[in-house]
């Protein structure tokens, strides 16, 4: 069983704010309108429905109608055998909110298919299948405006509704009308949807200003086989008199699916507004789903005939450009179209901007006061706006960044493409749906049609992926894992085996990181080269690092190093020394200022492998005349800053502790040094001071 309803009552307020209609018809003419409609609501099938046309004359205009609900694809109902398709392309007003979505009313124009003779129509509403099962186009109505010089003047209206039907009361306002003459019938007819039977209870009450007309319901005599198939007037009007058509009566009240009423009792002499209303009959669901499409109005107006015209410069454009558009024939005119701005709609020739294709009408007043409208269809084509682009980054080094347009879904082959680099402002053009060969940068993407329509990208960037791993080993293998592990002795040669990926250029360097003993210092640089391996002859032992740069070059920049496509690593190693420590211990110094020879020095070989040293001097009568002492520190300051080169060590300059310079004679010494491996050795002799 089909549910309409979203029970559970909850309160509602009723707004009594009066909605304008859109006046989407309006001509006053010398001859006659019909109208009727059809509907299988929620389903499909077929039906038929009459219209009349006095014989003799021919068709003004005609107009078929649908009403869509919610998101549908498009849709062929059959008439007569033709297909009328409904799509995007003919709504005329905007999106309302219906209970199955965002709804809107289409019209297609029929003029040039109607045959003034046919009056009877068969229709078929085919299955339609979409997201959600109560979308779908419904609802047929088909107004004809018939023109025949023997019959007296009528204004016929077409109102159409743009307002969310989500309401349990919708106060509505016609106006900009050209004036009525209530000394004749006003007919007033329905076209509505999904109405059910009062019974349920599930119509409509509608109003003429605070006048009930009667509780709208049920289907129609020509759709009674489907529930809630609405109420639609049926009618037809000449030389001042309102005919009904199927089940609808030409008197003043409205009741089931009756939906045609002469209003005229209802209004003032020459007026050009007036208000009316529809509110739910079932006032505690959360949405009544009654579906209120448009309004028809035909009646007698002092208003003559006048000529007017609606055109514009060119009938098709791109999506994104202007059109001019111009009426002529009155005094004021209003603009109106769901897809478009306008920079004055209020001109007669205003410069409009559709972002669809998509029906203009322009209401036309003159100074009498008389009102008609024109149409102008502008057809848009679509911008070609591909489905998807992909972007394949450069690689460091690699002219090999690409940009791929993916499917074009919309707009005429073939496509051409136009890529503009953002910072060099320079182009390509290709036939090709890829541009290959590209670096890092900001480009802009201008893809153009057969029709010489045009979309263009936002910025579209290509980034660098950095590929590049710097890596390194040596011969022999280093423990660069724990660094204070020795790689060997010095002297000793280290080569350097380059083990980088995606580089093709390098830099290495080579650093002492400290002194030996001190393990402090600044670097000091010994290499530094750029060819793929390295190596290096150590000729003294300590602690190193060796760095290596890989990298690509930027494009156009030589050689210089682009930190985006670099990768740096650095490793330490060390290198001991010799481990034999000897001392040369002289026999004889002269202190006498000559620059010779003035100071008992000591040299030792391997002075970078003791952990201490002390010396005394002693005379012959066992006095100790000097004492030197030197700890870790004191070993590597006094090795760094001895005049007479590395291991030198200057123990006594001649002088007693007094500072008195000591005599000739023969001094005994007693030299004890401890390594870092702890052993300690003691060496004694004597020094023969001359003078």
């Amino acid at each position: 069983m089909l549910y309409k309803w979203l029970l559970i009552i909850i309160c509602f307020f009723t707004s009594f704010n009066s909605f304008s209609q859109l006046v989407f018809h309006q001509e006053t003419f010398r001859g006659g309108a019909t109208g009727a409609g059809f509907s299988t609501a929620l389903g499909s099938g077929s039906g038929s429905f009459n219209i009349y046309i006095e014989p003799g004359s021919t068709i003004k205009k005609a107009w078929l109608f649908a009403q869509r609900i919610g998101t549908s694809d498009p849709v062929s109902i059959i008439i007569n055998g033709n297909g009328y398709n409904f799509n995007s392309q003919n709504q005329v007003t905007t999106n309302y909110f219906a209970i199955s979505g965002m709804s809107a009313v289409h019209a297609i124009d029929v003029t040039n298919y109607i045959n003034p003779t046919v009056t009877t129509y068969n229709v078929t509403i085919p299955p339609q299948i979409n997201t959600q099962p109560n979308s779908k186009y419904r609802a047929v109505y088909l107004w004809v405006q018939y023109e025949n010089p023997t019959l007296s003047l009528t204004n016929s209206v077409i109102l159409l509704n743009q307002f969310d039907l989500n309401n349990m009361t919708i106060n509505y306002q016609a106006k900009n009308l050209t004036p009525i003459n209530t000394n004749f019938p006003v007919g007033f007819a329905t076209y509505t949807d999904n109405l059910g039977d009062t019974s349920l209870p599930d119509g409509s009450y509608i109003y003429i200003y605070n006048n009930l007309l009667g509780l709208l319901g049920g289907a129609d005599n020509v759709n009674s086989s489907w529930g809630w198939g609405g109420v639609k007037g049926h009618f037809y009007y000449q030389n001042n008199i309102l005919f009904g058509l199927d089940d609808d009566a030409p008197d003043s009240l409205m009741s089931g699916t009756d939906g045609l009423a002469d209003i005229s009792s209802y209004l003032s002499n020459n007026d050009t507004t007036f208000d009316f209303r529809l509110s739910w009959q079932n006032q505690v669901v959360n949405d009544a789903a009654n579906y209120y499409g448009g309004f028809f109005l035909t009646y007698t107006t002092p208003c003559d005939t006048f000529t007017t015209t609606a055109t514009a410069t060119q009938d098709t454009i791109c999506k994104g450009e202007a059109v001019q558009l111009n009426a002529t024939g009155g005094a004021t005119y209003s603009w109106y179209s769901p897809f478009s701005t306008f920079n004055d709609s209020t001109l007669a020739n205003p410069m409009a901007s559709p972002s669809q294709t998509t029906t203009y009408i322009v209401t036309i007043k003159n100074d009498s006061g008389c009102v008609k409208t024109e149409h102008v269809k502008i057809w848009v084509r679509p911008a070609p706006e591909p489905d998807t682009i992909v972007i394949t980054p450069q690689t460091c080094g690699n002219q090999n960044g690409s940009i791929a347009v993916g499917n074009i879904p919309q707009g005429t082959p073939p496509f051409t493409y136009t890529l503009t680099n953002l910072q060099t402002l320079t182009t390509q053009n290709s036939s090709l749906n890829i541009f290959n060969q590209l670096s890092s940068f900001n480009y802009q993407l201008l893809i153009q049609d057969a029709n010489g329509c045009t979309w263009q990208s936002d910025t579209l960037f290509v980034p660098q992926i950095n590929n590049v791993t710097a890596s390194f080993n040596s011969v022999p293998q280093a423990p660069f894992s724990n660094p204070t592990q020795p790689l060997g002795k010095a002297p000793m040669e280290v080569s350097f085996v380059n083990t980088s990926t995606g580089a093709n250029t390098y830099l290495w360097t080579i650093s002492e990181i400290a002194s030996y003993l001190a393990m402090t210092g600044p670097k000091d640089t010994l290499i530094q080269n750029s060819t793929f391996n390295t190596q290096h002859f150590f000729t003294e032992g300590g602690t190193f690092e060796v760095c290596l740069i890989a990298y690509n070059p930027s494009t156009g920049s030589g050689q210089a190093i682009n930190p985006q496509c670099a990768d740096t690593v650095c490793k330490t190693i060390f290198i001991d020394n010799n481990e034999n420590v000897s001392v040369f211990i002289p026999n004889v110094f002269t202190p006498n200022a000559d620059g010779d020879n003035d100071n008992f020095v000591i040299q030792i070989t391997g002075a970078e492998l003791l952990e201490s040293l002390e010396v005394e001097v002693f005379n012959r009568w066992g006095q100790k005349v000097s004492s030197s002492e030197f700890d870790v520190q004191g070993l590597a300051s006094a090795m760094d800053s001895s005049p007479l080169g590395l291991g030198a060590f200057t123990l006594w300059n001649g002088t007693t502790t007094a500072g008195k310079k000591a005599s000739e004679g023969t001094y005994f010494y007693v030299l004890t040094y401890t390594t870092k491996a702890g052993e300690t050795v003691t060496e004694k002799g004597t020094i023969s001071l001359l003078r």
